[in-house]
């Protein structure tokens, strides 16, 4: 009997904690030097207190201006959009990739319990860079999105990247 009770415990341990984590506050950074707080717990993690937004899309009647996280293929980043009831679209030239020095200052993707950064900058590990990537790594340093003239040059450079996406020698590297 103690055999039994011994096996049940570990898996309800395991659960127990899982599922009372308490929030965890990473204090994130993007391309721009624009500072962002998340809260993540468990698996997923959000924005929080973020300021005022500026989407360079026109505002849908009712909806309202705000920061979010996204995930493009392989980098993370944080964009400017046009939140309406629960819903909202993201628009690469309205996001900036988050940088790093630590795993600890990346949010974490579903699946994952920490963040992770390569070569200063946050990614989702499992998956490879796109053009929505290269436009990310193009737009970095450029500054907020404003629709500059160097900023849509370097939006038209990072999204005309092939398979395998190559990503242009005047951006950023992965």
């Amino acid at each position: 009997m103690a055999r039994r009770l011994s096996t049940l415990w570990i898996p309800l341990g395991f659960f127990t904690l899982v599922g009372c984590s308490k929030p965890v506050q990473v204090h994130l950074t993007d391309t721009e030097g624009r500072h962002f707080e998340a809260s993540c717990k468990d698996s997923s993690c959000a924005l929080i207190g973020a300021g005022e937004a500026n989407p360079s899309a026109s505002q849908p009647k009712g909806a309202k201006a705000a920061f979010v996280l996204h995930t493009a293929s392989r980098l993370m980043a944080v964009c400017e959009v046009w939140v309406q009831g629960g819903a909202h679209g993201t628009h690469p030239a309205d996001c900036r990739a988050l940088t790093c020095q630590h795993d600890r200052d990346c949010p974490w993707t579903k699946g994952l319990s920490t963040g992770t950064c390569t070569h200063g900058l946050c990614i989702e590990p499992s998956s490879e860079i796109t053009n929505e990537d290269a436009v990310l790594l193009c737009l970095a340093g450029t500054g907020a999105p404003r629709g500059t003239t160097q900023q849509i040059e370097r939006h038209a450079l990072g999204n005309a990247c092939a398979t395998p996406c190559v990503v242009p020698s005047v951006c950023r590297q992965p």
